[in-house]
C-alpha cells in the first residue's frame, strides 16, 4: 500500500538529483572559453591592438602636418599632440573591449586587453604632455636686481659684502 503525498509538497523535485564522485563542473558549463581559445583571442586581439596604434599614430601625423617622405619638410614645428589623442582613444577602444571580454567570462583575453589598454592610453597621456611641454617652453624666472651692497658672505662686518 502506498501513502498519498502530503497536501503541501508541490508535484515537481524540489532539488536536483547528485551524480555521485562529480565534485566540479566541465568547463563548457561554465559559460567561458576553453583556456586555449582564450589564449588565441588574447593574442590576436594584441596583434590587432598594436597594428591598430601605429595605423591611428601614423594618421595623426600626416593629419598634424608631418611630411614622412621629404627630407627637405622642417618637421620640427610639427605637434605631436594630435597623433598621441588618437592613440587615447584606439586606448580607450581596448579597454571598452576588455569590458566586453570580461562579460563574455574570457578573463585571458580579458587581462591582456585592460594591459594593453592601459599602456596605450598611458603612453598617448605621457606622449600629450611631452608634446605640450615642447611646444611651451617655460623660460628660466629672471634673477631679481639686487644691489651689490646687500650681498653679504657671512653676515659679518662691511669688508665682507661684494660692493664694499
Amino acid at each position: 500500500m502506498t501513502t498519498p503525498p502530503s497536501p503541501n509538497t508541490p508535484p515537481w523535485p524540489t532539488h536536483q538529483p547528485r551524480c555521485a564522485g562529480v565534485t566540479e563542473l566541465p568547463p563548457q558549463s561554465r559559460g567561458g572559453l576553453h583556456t586555449a581559445a582564450d589564449i588565441a583571442v588574447a593574442v590576436g586581439l594584441l596583434v590587432i591592438d598594436v597594428i591598430a596604434s601605429l595605423v591611428v599614430f601614423v594618421s595623426g601625423l600626416d593629419s598634424a602636418g608631418y611630411e614622412m617622405f621629404d627630407p627637405a619638410a622642417g618637421n620640427s614645428s610639427v605637434s605631436l599632440t594630435r597623433p598621441f589623442a588618437h592613440v587615447a582613444v584606439v586606448g580607450g577602444i581596448v579597454l571598452v573591449s576588455a569590458f566586453l571580454l570580461a562579460m563574455a567570462r574570457a578573463l585571458i583575453s580579458c587581462g591582456v586587453q585592460v594591459l594593453a589598454g592601459l599602456v596605450l592610453v598611458l603612453v598617448a597621456v605621457f606622449g600629450i604632455n611631452d608634446a605640450d611641454r615642447e611646444a611651451h617652453p617655460q623660460h628660466a624666472p629672471a634673477s631679481p636686481s639686487v644691489s651689490p651692497g646687500a650681498m653679504c658672505r657671512s653676515g659679518g662686518d662691511n669688508s665682507e659684502c661684494g660692493g664694499s
